[in-house]
């Protein structure tokens, strides 16, 4: 590793320690955060912004040993990818010098902290695996809420327009035969049918709207 890229990957790791969540160990920012925080983002003679040179660093390295790990996934409802999910291992803390024993009493802090919160409401206590799938959930909901709002994706324009030109039943089929692609299947089994079908029912109401909305 060369010395700039050296420096890429120092500067990313800061970035991560300091926006992860330290009971789900998801780091909470996207590519284009990372690159502009870490100094790394180039731009074209148009002043289009490339990333190119986080994502590198990111995929070939802190990847490729394991530091951390990136879900791709791909949302066939709105025909687009979802912003990577990343996820720290017990790696990542050596390469930052911290005690991963440190981490593991800090994470059960945290999550007996929250877990007080959700008693205190009147729901049951969560584990780690359940922290991380609604982590997942939410980071999953986000990304199509910014898609299913935003007409200048021509793309889902007009995955919407397709679904707005089905049967409700059809288009509610399709979007649940999607939405099942988008977890494994112990993730849908503690979603359970409830949140399942409102999820459904959610996207397929965003979908329309976002079909039937005047041009702007």
């Amino acid at each position: 590793m060369n010395k700039h890229r050296a420096r890429a990957v120092n500067a990313i790791c800061v970035c991560f320690a300091d926006r992860l969540n330290i009971v789900t160990g998801k780091v909470y920012m996207t590519l284009a955060q990372i690159s502009d925080s870490c100094g790394l983002t180039t731009y074209n003679k148009d002043g289009t912004p490339c990333y190119s040179r986080a994502s590198r660093a990111i995929n070939e390295h802190l990847e490729a040993i394991g530091a951390i790990h990136c879900d791709r996934i791909w949302d066939e409802t709105t025909g687009s990818w979802i912003p990577n999910l990343i996820w720290v291992s017990e790696l990542f803390f050596t390469l930052i010098g911290y005690e991963y024993g440190k981490y593991e009493a800090a994470q059960q802090q945290q999550l007996a902290w929250e877990n007080k919160g959700l008693k205190e409401q009147g729901e049951q206590a969560i584990s780690l695996t359940e922290a991380r799938r609604r982590a997942k959930v939410r980071h999953i909901q986000t990304a199509f809420e910014i898609r299913a709002k935003k007409r200048a994706f021509k793309t889902q324009l007009r995955q919407a327009r397709k679904l707005a030109a089905m049967e409700k039943q059809q288009a509610q089929a399709k979007i649940l035969n999607d939405l099942v692609k988008l977890y494994t299947q112990e993730e849908l089994t503690a979603m359970g049918h409830v949140e399942l079908k409102r999820q459904v029912e959610h996207r397929y109401a965003a979908m329309r709207k976002l079909a039937t909305a005047p041009p702007h």
